[in-house]
């Protein structure tokens, strides 16, 4: 045996070594918790190649590639990690921002129009979001790590809103920058101690005042004896004496998409520019109490400034770290908030039981899902089905339309429904799915 065939095969093995020790990695991580992931990435900031993640166009268009080169590109990336601290320039800056705010305050629309994608599932009923999500908005000087969060709750009522302030929390600890979200009301975050400890924290701070276009349709001499705010103005000023230092209290309409002008600023900060005052320019007539005390709008080095210096942790193309089974799952669990009334779509977890992609040799690329629709109670699984399987059925139909949209592909989908009584209140279950670790 020659010294190069040796060589070649030390490499050989060497390789397959490394890519079994990745594929057990990742399927240990599928069972962390978002923020202890977050927590090791904010202590560590070590570039951590990621694959089966989603991907920026090219994930939605290499659905077919064949299972060895998969195994292959992830041996690649580790090989190249090495050198990925070279390959980004000296001044790169990469950090962390939490959404925090209460239900139903759009944080799950503002992500998705801050990073021009349909990541996180958005309805009009309260505490959608049951994880915290991340997603990446990168470009050749910084990397921004946004958190969606779920909103916050006072008092937990049961085990699974409880693991969800958790995840909070912890968002709140790891976090860079600060993205407070609230309404034209002025909505708190229904947790004093956890709003003190922001207030103290020190952590740069942003507030979102979202869903400004309700000011049209509210009646400003009615008096429903509530302390909310009613107009633009007077929910800026408010949020300035509740958090003074923050750098800056932002109107917009995030339902609007990427395009609104508040989410432009927002994004042009978020990302230290360029031209951070045109962008707020574009907002008209500064209000009273967007700017802090003796500032007349923010700078391009002030925004350059939110994020710590820091290699990039995530690959430019990667959209998040949740894989496409995950977001399968939050598609159904959002038609299900969408198609079901009252609290039945609360008691629902969606499980992905198989996720087959096509492959080259099938002449109908099909994306073949099958799903399970989790309830509590014999009765609600009665609801969920519907008379003669109807309402599943629909449930069915429009998630295979988001599905599709999402992955840009034909999707089979195969729905069931099961009862697992009390769910949301053990601990074991939520351990099993994902909720808490």
């Amino acid at each position: 045996m020659t010294t190069t065939t040796s060589i070649a095969r030390y490499l050989v093995q060497l390789k397959l070594c490394i890519a079994l020790i990745i594929l057990s990695s990742q399927l240990t991580d599928a069972f962390i918790p978002i923020q202890s992931r977050a927590r090791q990435l904010f202590s560590t900031r070590q570039f951590i190649p990621h694959h089966g993640t989603i991907r920026r166009m090219t994930t939605k268009q290499a659905s077919t590639k064949k299972n060895d080169d998969a195994t292959s590109s992830i041996v690649d990336s580790f090989l190249e990690s090495s050198d990925h601290a070279e390959q980004v320039r000296d001044d790169f800056r990469c950090g962390f921002v939490s959404i925090i705010g209460a239900p139903n305050m759009g944080k799950s629309t503002l992500l998705n129009a801050l990073i021009e994608d349909s990541l996180c599932i958005a309805t009009a009923r309260p505490q959608t979001t049951r994880h915290a999500i991340l997603g990446l908005l990168s470009n050749e000087r910084c990397q921004v790590c946004l958190f969606d969060t779920p909103g916050v709750i006072g008092e937990p009522a049961y085990k699974l809103q409880e693991g969800m302030m958790e995840a909070v929390v912890s968002a709140f600890r790891d976090a860079d920058v600060l993205l407070v979200v609230t309404d034209l009301f002025s909505t708190p975050i229904d947790d004093d101690t956890l709003f003190e400890k922001m207030k103290l924290s020190g952590k740069p701070t942003i507030v979102s005042i979202n869903k400004i276009d309700l000011a049209s349709k509210v009646n400003v001499a009615a008096d429903d004896g509530t302390d909310k705010t009613v107009t633009v103005e007077e929910a800026v000023d408010r949020w300035r004496s509740l958090l003074p230092n923050a750098l800056v209290v932002l109107p917009m309409v995030a339902a609007n998409g990427a395009l609104d002008p508040g989410v432009v600023a927002l994004r042009r900060i978020l990302t230290g520019g360029p031209n951070v005052p045109e962008a707020l320019r574009e907002l008209g007539r500064p209000l009273s109490g967007m700017y802090r005390d003796g500032f007349q709008f923010v700078t391009d080095d002030e925004a350059m400034q939110l994020l710590p210096l820091s290699p990039p942790l995530y690959d430019t193309d990667i959209l998040t770290d949740r894989t496409e089974r995950f977001i399968a799952s939050e598609t159904i669990r959002a038609a299900l908030f969408e198609l079901l009334k009252k609290e039945i779509p609360y008691c629902c977890e969606v499980q992905i039981n198989s996720f087959k992609e096509p492959t080259e040799e099938d002449t109908k690329p099909v994306l073949r899902i099958n799903a399970s629709v989790i309830v509590e109670r014999n009765s609600q699984k009665g609801i969920v089905v519907g008379k003669g399987g109807e309402k599943i059925k629909l449930v069915g139909t429009n998630a295979r339309e988001k599905l599709e949209d999402f992955f840009k592909k034909k999707v089979y989908l195969n729905l069931s429904v099961k009862v697992d009584k009390d769910w949301r209140k053990s601990e074991d279950r939520l351990k099993q799915y994902g909720y808490i670790s």
